[in-house]
């Protein structure tokens, strides 16, 4: 599973970098110009290393798992929602564009339903993170959740990505200024890792989890952004040559 991820973050890295090495010629073919490589931990190009997530969930099972997927999973969509919001308004393809608009209204519906079951079950208000990086420019300081929202000694969501300074922030106000065509290439290959670290966490719920709802929910996390991997997989190879 963690070999599987990492093969799909290294593909994300580097079309990533490619892509921010490449401008758009005439009929929007793509040639190569210089510029500076973005990789992990160059600026504000740097990519969260991928076990945080999963790390704050081992060993957990029962209601301790439960809690700590669905702040961990609430998170983790807020990020998708926030890259996804630059394709949904620019990208070349309309296909890709109907597929990002899909994504922004599943995962905000998840969103608001996960924090209704940390209110219902065990009590917690957590602040809806859509709401408070709104109001954010660009890059955010500091990190988003107070004590309503964290767990004491908690580690970090994200790794570091709802911080300031050069982590996933500043990467998605770059994407948002991105052209169409190279929007597309740089959203995709970054996506869909992203999305195979929320089938990996929602693997666990089925043997660890106590409410059946919060299975369910997984299960349909497992199977609808499979797909959403394969459709974009496909978009990548067939549009982009990758």
């Amino acid at each position: 599973m963690r070999r599987r991820y990492w093969a799909l973050l290294a593909l994300g890295v580097l079309t990533f970098t490619l892509y921010f090495g490449l401008a758009t010629g005439r009929g929007g073919v793509l040639r190569a110009q210089p510029g500076p490589a973005m990789t992990p931990g160059a600026g504000q190009g740097a990519m969260p290393g991928p076990s945080m997530m999963q790390d704050n969930l081992e060993g957990l099972s029962g209601d301790a798992f439960d809690q700590a997927f669905l702040r961990e999973m609430i998170m983790h969509h807020t990020m998708a929602v926030m890259m996804t919001r630059p394709v949904a308004a620019n990208a070349a393809h309309p296909e890709l564009q109907a597929l990002a608009e899909q994504i922004i209204v599943d995962q905000t519906r998840e969103i608001g339903q996960m924090r209704g079951w940390l209110k219902e079950w065990y009590g917690v208000e957590m602040p809806d993170p859509l709401t408070m990086m709104a109001g954010m420019p660009g890059a955010g300081r500091g990190p988003m959740m107070g004590a309503g929202g964290m767990m004491a000694g908690q580690r970090p969501m994200m790794g570091g990505m709802m911080n300031g300074g050069g982590t996933g922030m500043g990467m998605m106000h770059m994407m948002a200024g991105l052209p169409p065509a190279r929007l597309e290439a740089v959203f995709m290959s970054m996506m869909i890792p992203h999305h195979q670290d929320a089938i990996d966490m929602a693997e666990l719920a089925a043997s660890r989890a106590a409410h059946d709802e919060l299975k369910a929910l997984a299960q349909s996390i497992i199977t609808t952004q499979g797909a959403e991997i394969a459709t974009m997989t496909g978009w990548l190879r067939d549009w982009y040559g990758l």
